[in-house]
């Protein structure tokens, strides 16, 4: 059971959440990932749907935050997705930095712990992490 903690608490000693974080563009994925370990989060990224798929079966796993838009040609992130819930039952937040509706009905019906635009801040982003894992562990 992952332990759930308010934003005000988080520091590198509180928290044992394991992240897959998926993420195409290599710079955007170590300045998440930075800010994701800094605020006590262990984080493993990876760059492509494969790769999400792989990790993403693994149990210790705790939550994936998710880019919808995984590259040219190269499976999305609802695809892979999709595959891992297939097979695995896990929290998945999407990511983008798109807003255009045409995004959001992509990720509709696949899960429901949500959808946030990477520029939203790193307290929405916090807040909306805290929330899924809640919800996960309610189930």
């Amino acid at each position: 059971m992952v332990r759930i903690i308010g934003i005000h608490e988080m520091s590198n000693d509180t928290v044992d959440t394991q992240i897959l974080l998926v993420e195409d563009e290599a710079l955007i994925a170590m300045a998440e990932s930075h800010m994701l370990e800094k605020q006590g989060f262990r984080v493993k990224t990876v760059l492509n749907g494969t790769d999400a798929i792989r990790e993403g079966l693994k149990n210790e796993i705790d939550l994936i935050l998710m880019d919808i838009d995984l590259g040219r040609n190269r499976m999305d992130g609802t695809e892979a997705s999709k595959k891992i819930l297939e097979q695995r039952d896990v929290p998945i937040i999407f990511l983008t930095s798109h807003s255009e509706k045409e995004y959001v009905s992509r990720v509709r019906g696949i899960t429901r712990y949500g959808y946030i635009l990477k520029n939203s801040g790193i307290f929405v982003l916090f807040q909306a992490i805290e929330k899924a894992l809640e919800s996960f562990n309610q189930k």
